[in-house]
């Protein structure tokens, strides 16, 4: 066992290096802006271009995970983010700054899934929920390294030497990937030797199922669709904000000094990782109680949003707001329930879940950003995204009466 922990850490290590790539733009968005020449509602465009990406690649990462494996998926992931950060730290504009952020987003694909791959290898049934739960966990680390500490060393440092850094040192970690993690556990006695020609190809090639065959069953699964919807309402609201759009609204539109503004982010996420250990666990032990917890998680995370936009005068007091952000943390970490619901499915069945809340994050981040770029306020330009919540919300709630194929199992 201690093995089997040992492989899901390296590999949830690079989670937290992928999370920090991703999230990074949070503080750096006023930054980029001004480097770029550009309004902050273009800089919109740098994570859509990301996360469009990362969405994109969700099921062909799933069925890498499942062909060639978690230790040859997770080097090419950690290879194509050092490249893409590299190429983002020298970008003079904004052109080559996409195309770096594109391959961060190409790269991080790779990893979530891979790293749940690594889990159910490794690790016996009744402990997934916590490993997806703390692997969560080690991506809330990630992203608070993306909060103050990254918006002190581009004060300190400059835009250039920041990201050139953590771009080397996400491509030498492949080197780890590569020579470190395992697929799964041996076998404790040797395979046969092969004899024959066939026998030979099919060790060098083994056989899987069809592509579409394969995506078909994965969706036609009602438990995947649940787990959808429940990335849906609870991932979206987190990405959007602490990933870039509740920095520029604290900073530009509450007046909010930006150190305090970072404090806040850093607050959210911490939240988000205290929180994923024990919904983890809370699901490890009750799976039953995973739709209901789900569902509540939505319709709270949807009241607290409306709240804050809705507030008379558009300033709501910051207690509040950062209670709103705190709860978005929240629900990030209960986002991680959606892969406990679908984990009979694998990788194809996780990447169909990850589109539902990443999709919705998109959606919602581009409308903030056309909102922004015609000059809207900031509480009118948010409120894409609670229109997006409350329909997760309801879908959530929807879904939560549907049986669990898998409730009679005593794993």
């Amino acid at each position: 066992m201690t093995t089997a922990w040992r492989m899901w850490a390296l590999a949830a290590a690079f989670y937290l290096v992928a999370i920090f790539h991703r999230m990074s733009l949070g503080v750096a968005s006023l930054d980029a802006a001004e480097r770029f020449g550009v309004a902050a509602g273009t800089i919109a465009l740098l994570s859509t271009v990301q996360l469009g990406f990362y969405l994109a690649m969700q099921i062909p990462a799933g069925l890498l995970a499942d062909r060639i494996g978690p230790r040859r998926s997770l080097t090419l992931g950690l290879v194509a983010m050092g490249v893409g950060e590299l190429l983002f730290a020298v970008s003079p504009s904004i052109g080559p700054a996409i195309a770096g952020r594109a391959l961060v987003g190409i790269g991080d694909a790779c990893m979530f899934l891979n790293v749940l791959r690594v889990a159910a290898h490794w690790l016996p049934p009744r402990r997934y929920a916590l490993a997806a739960a703390l692997t969560a966990a080690c991506g809330a680390f990630g992203q608070l390294l993306s909060t103050a500490p990254l918006s002190a060393a581009l004060s300190g440092l400059g835009w250039t030497p920041t990201f050139a850094a953590s771009g080397v040192l996400t491509a030498a970690l492949a080197y780890l990937a590569v020579s470190r993690i395992q697929d799964r556990p041996r076998d404790p006695e040797p395979a046969p030797v092969p004899t024959t020609l066939a026998e030979r190809i099919r060790t060098v090639a083994p056989e899987h199922p069809p592509i579409v065959p394969a995506l078909r069953k994965a969706w036609r699964s009602p438990a995947t669709r649940h787990g959808l919807w429940v990335h849906f309402a609870l991932n979206a609201p987190f990405v959007t904000l602490t990933g870039l759009w509740a920095y520029p609204y604290l900073v530009e539109g509450q007046g909010v000094a930006p150190g305090t503004a970072a404090a806040m982010l850093a607050a959210a996420v911490i939240t988000f990782g205290v929180s994923a250990p024990v919904l983890g666990a809370v699901a490890g032990r009750i799976p039953h109680a995973v739709p209901t917890l789900a569902a509540a998680i939505a319709v709270t995370t949807a009241a607290g949003l409306a709240t804050m936009l809705g507030w008379p005068g558009g300033h709501p007091p910051l207690a509040l707001i950062a209670a709103v952000l705190a709860l978005s943390g929240f629900a990030g970490a209960g986002s991680m329930l959606a892969f406990t619901l679908a984990r009979e499915g694998g990788g194809s069945a996780s990447g169909m879940v990850n589109i539902g809340g990443f999709g919705a994050a998109i959606v919602g981040q581009a409308a903030i950003g056309l909102l922004v770029s015609v000059h809207l306020d900031y509480r009118l330009a948010l409120t894409p995204l609670l229109a997006l919540v409350v329909w997760g919300a309801v879908q959530t709630v929807r879904h939560a009466s549907l049986p669990l194929p898998w409730s009679s199992s005593k794993a």
